[in-house]
Formats: C-alpha cells, structure tokens, sequence
C-alpha cells in the first residue's frame, strides 16, 4: 500500500498585526494516507481529504485520526464544507454531490461536465457553488441545489490542471497551470480583477486573512509564492524548513 503524506504547516509573522507578510513556514502535523489527496477541506479542527481512490477521509487530533466520511468510488476532485453540508466534485464521473456533514446522507447530486483531474477544483460562496470548466473555457456558477446560474468566460484560460480558492465576499482565485497565471475574478461582475504571471505552474491557491494570495506549484521544492490579494503584486517567497 502506497502511504502518502498530507503535512500541515503554520506561518510565522515577523509581527502581530493581521496584513503582516509570513516570513516562514514549520511543520505542525503529518497526515499519513493509504492513497493519493486529489482535495481538502478545512472545517473547524476537522480536515476532510478527498483521495484518487474515491474515499473521503476525516483526519482530526494532534495524534492524527482518520475515518473514512463516505466511499464514492470515483476520484474527489472538490471538497467546500458549506452551511453544515459537504459539497463534493466526482470528475470522472461528471457529477456534483452534497451531503449532509452530520448524518453523511446524500441529500443532491447533479451533472456536471468537465474533463480532466484538478485539485481543489469546487468552491462554495455567497451560496454558489463555483467550478473551473476545461471545455469551454469557464468558471460555471450553479446554486446550492443544482441550476446553472451562468458561465464565467476566462479568455486566456488553458485546459490544463486548475485550483480555486475563496476570495472576500464576492470573488475567487484561480490558477491555471498551462497559463502560467493566477487570476482574482469577481463572481458577481464577472471581471477579472488582476491576472499575475509570476509563479511558473501553479497548482494550489488560497487565501490569507484576506490579504494576501499564496500559491504552490507542481515542482519538487516545498516553496509558497505570496501575492497581494488586492492587485496580484507578488511579495515574497516561502521555503519549508
């Protein structure tokens, strides 16, 4: 059996306001996995990981504990924890599917048609459930319950790996590895408020305490680039030690 690592890292702020820039990342806790983490989702001291052999896992505890959530059967490429449910994007199987984060019963489920294996490809805001779509070149807007609200067009988007993040209120970071870029992009006006170049490949996004944008990419180095989260400025970089 093949035993993967999901490792946890805190950042250390040179002071103790909230916009201070990390100036380095430590090691907290290590995950160990019986299979590849394709998503995860963060919900309280709860980290739920979707793995490349259909499992969903609840990994808590400062002695790490898992259980398995649910066993989908097919590769979890999104998992967004929202209003007590857990939203989950099956890929390969073209679907949408919700449950409830308690009872773990399936509550919906809808199509969804986009191809390839991204991480971290769904994300849930101001009751959205947004998805980066290769076909067409898009992010596609459902609600909660399934209905397509609208296709965000993303001109300069690839068909290559995609992560996506929640930004503020009313928008999301994407990150295209074929691009080479990480763009903020208004959810509600549809505009793309900045697009930054500097991270070669970028494979994960997410945002910090509403100030700033970090981004790994698909190199071997465990290295975080920080961007502005207001104009894509890039800032510095972070490497694990």
């Amino acid at each position: 059996m093949h035993i993967l690592q999901l490792s946890a890292k805190q950042l250390n702020l040179p002071t103790l306001a909230s916009s201070a820039v990390p100036t380095s990342m430590s090691l907290v806790k290590t995950f160990n996995l019986p299979a590849q983490p394709c998503s995860v989702a963060k919900h309280g001291d709860v980290i739920f990981t979707g793995l490349y052999n259909g499992k969903i896992l609840q990994c808590s505890g400062k002695t790490p504990v898992q259980s398995v959530f649910v066993d989908i059967g097919s590769l979890v490429s999104g998992l967004h924890v929202y209003n007590n449910e857990i939203y989950v994007l099956l890929e390969q199987a073209s679907k949408v599917n919700v449950y409830h984060l308690t009872t773990r019963q399936l509550l919906r489920s809808w199509k969804h048609d986009s191809s390839g294996r991204d991480i971290n490809k769904l994300r849930v805001l101001n009751n959205k459930v947004i998805i980066p779509n290769r076909r067409l070149p898009s992010l596609t807007v459902y609600s909660l319950q399934g209905e397509l609200i609208k296709q965000i067009t993303i001109p300069s988007m690839s068909t290559d790996y995609k992560a996506l993040a929640v930004c503020g209120d009313n928008s999301v970071i994407l990150s295209d590895y074929g691009a080479n870029s990480v763009s903020r992009i208004n959810v509600d006006s549809d505009e793309v408020i900045w697009t930054s170049k500097h991270v070669q490949g970028p494979a994960g996004v997410v945002c910090y305490r509403n100030s700033y944008v970090m981004v790994t990419n698909r190199n071997t180095d465990t290295r975080i680039w920080i961007l502005d989260i207001h104009t894509g400025e890039f800032w510095s970089v972070l490497c694990f030690v």
